[in-house]
């Protein structure tokens, strides 16, 4: 296992990684399919694009935008989900299955 897949896998397996949604974190040796991403994504999606959409309106004193905050609930989502799915799903996956074939078959 390389040290990277250790560190992408440490990372995952902390639970402020997936603050404020603990419960949607699966077993380790059960893999991240595109159900779970999905998931993953309408839940981390529109509570970062909402929090993206305050920036300017809290830092710029700029006028709040209904505009940008759906369209940055559904760019983060969207992002969300590529993201995670080429880069953490990719390493908590292999360890899935690493720790499925260690198991013992019924």
């Amino acid at each position: 296992m390389s040290t990277f897949e250790n560190f992408m896998n440490r990372l995952t397996d902390k639970d402020s990684g997936w603050w404020p949604f603990i419960y949607l974190r699966p077993e380790k040796s059960t893999p991240m399919s595109n159900a779970v991403l999905i998931r993953m994504s309408i839940h981390y999606g529109p509570f970062y694009g909402a929090l993206f959409s305050l920036l300017p309106f809290l830092t710029l004193k700029s006028q709040f935008s209904l505009t940008l905050l759906f369209g940055n609930i559904a760019a983060m989502t969207v992002f969300f989900f590529i993201v995670y799915k080429w880069t953490f799903a990719v390493f908590w996956n292999r360890r899935a299955h690493r720790m499925a074939e260690k198991s013992p078959k019924n």
